[in-house]
């Protein structure tokens, strides 16, 4: 059921709740005559008031581009501009004090995360970070968990946009209210975060300290329990750990072997078994995780572009340029639709690390499509 004016939205509203102008009036805290004025489209009002509005009877505002379906790049900075107003406040004081509210909040900046990337977002994101702060503060458990999963996102957006100690503080802020809050999962959640968050820094010993932390938390999910061995092998596979190469192939196959994920999971558990197979040297079995993720990612840019890259990271360390083009050429049409620094790092680290097999002609054609998305084009390796 959607409108396409504040007019129609209140003739819906009142139709399917069997309500009276006046009924609406009193639930928006707006007069009868002004319920009519606008249903008769004889009065408009401004999209901030109409979100708010809208937002006290369960409804909301989606503005959405004319004629710029097609047009994906345009799409993306359009979607990126408004992003920050498509939720607006509640009628509380303060809307960071109503728990599902911060979890809508949570689950929009994660879904803009993942169709446009981190870099539009991260204002949006620091500013919620602020706002949550003082839930450590409170009594609501029920708050205190939302609001570590609001700062569990924001550490991503950050993390998208290569801000590392921003987003680990972030993740530590997520950790600190979950643990206050006292909910195991969220703490546990918090940790596989902070995990790869401290992946990404390099940073392989501290991402295996939070992966093992979690792991030693009670009453796990079977979810829950893959995801932190899949970083725990995989952290012992980035830090070619001495005599750590048969655990860490231990972790995987826990990791595997463990039922009940979401499809969501699944991705993260094939994708990082690839990746940690191939930085163990086991090309093969790492070239059929990359193949089996590529199955499964649908719909998401971000997460398709992300493991597109790695999937030609996996293929260069096994020295198969062939295939490495293959996924690069798929790679440069992904690219246009995301703002991610972090995927800009994978495509400038892919065409530093394809250098060696220019000579080769579909590397060289697959080279070319990249460089032409590539963020720092001066002084790009040729």
């Amino acid at each position: 059921m959607e409108a396409w004016s504040l007019g129609q939205a209140l003739k819906l509203i009142m139709k399917s709740r069997e309500l009276t102008q006046t009924e609406l009036a009193r639930e928006l805290g707006v007069s009868q005559v002004w319920v009519s004025q606008v249903s008769r489209e004889q009065r408009d009002t401004g999209i901030i008031k109409a979100s708010r509005l809208l937002a006290r009877v369960g409804w909301e505002l989606r503005i959405t581009p004319i004629g710029e379906e097609d047009d994906p790049v345009k799409r993306r900075s359009f979607i990126a501009a408004a992003a920050s107003v498509t939720l607006v406040p509640s009628v509380k004081a303060s809307p960071y004090k109503d728990s599902e509210y911060v979890r809508a909040l949570a689950a929009r900046l994660n879904r803009t995360r993942y169709e446009i990337g981190g870099v539009p977002l991260v204002a949006t994101a620091s500013r919620h970070l602020t706002k949550i702060a003082e839930a450590i503060n409170l009594r609501d458990r029920n708050l205190q968990t939302a609001a570590s999963g609001l700062a569990r996102s924001a550490s991503f957006v950050l993390y998208d946009a290569r801000l590392l100690e921003r987003a680990d503080n972030a993740g530590r802020l997520a950790l600190v209210l979950a643990q206050r809050s006292d909910d195991v999962d969220a703490i546990a959640h918090s940790y596989e975060s902070l995990s790869q968050i401290s992946t990404s820094r390099g940073d392989y010993r501290r991402a295996a300290m939070y992966a093992q932390r979690g792991l030693a938390l009670p009453e796990l999910t079977n979810e829950r329990k893959a995801r932190l061995n899949i970083r725990l092998g995989l952290s012992l596979a980035m830090a070619h750990a001495h005599g750590k190469e048969r655990r860490s192939r231990q972790l995987l196959d826990i990791a595997r072997g463990l039922d009940g994920f979401s499809w969501e999971t699944m991705m993260a558990i094939v994708g990082n078994s690839g990746v940690a197979l191939s930085r163990l040297g086991r090309h093969e079995e790492a070239a059929r995780s990359m193949d089996e993720v590529m199955d499964l990612v649908e719909g998401r840019q971000l997460s398709r572009g992300l493991w597109l890259g790695e999937s030609v990271q996996a293929a260069l360390r096994a020295a198969d340029p062939l295939k490495a083009a293959d996924r690069m050429s798929a790679l440069a049409h992904v690219g246009p639709l995301i703002t991610s620094s972090h995927f800009d790092q994978k495509v400038n680290e892919i065409i530093a690390g394809s250098a060696r097999w220019a000579s080769v002609p579909e590397m060289r054609d697959a080279r070319e499509q990249l460089r032409a998305i590539q963020p720092s084009a001066k002084g790009a390796p040729r």
